[in-house]
């Protein structure tokens, strides 16, 4: 299944599929280093995606995380 179609089935992608899908099919909007969070917005549908580092403990910040964010949510 292609990228495009997971991401539109799931509002969750993790590690390598997440960086790619945010740097192929995102654009970003807002950045946060001290949080380790950016937030894109698909410009083809207008939803905001937002990838973190949910496993900040972890050397890196551990494995990215990009998930689908409601309107009106941090």
């Amino acid at each position: 299944m292609s990228q495009l179609k997971s991401a539109q089935r799931e509002s969750v992608l993790r590690g390598a599929d997440a960086l790619k899908y945010a740097e192929t099919h995102l654009r970003e909007v807002q950045n946060d280093p001290v949080n380790w969070e950016t937030e894109f917005v698909d410009p083809r549908s207008g939803e905001r995606w937002m990838l973190d580092y949910p496993q900040a403990e972890r050397h890196g910040g551990g494995s990215p995380r990009l998930r689908r964010i409601e309107d009106g949510a941090d």
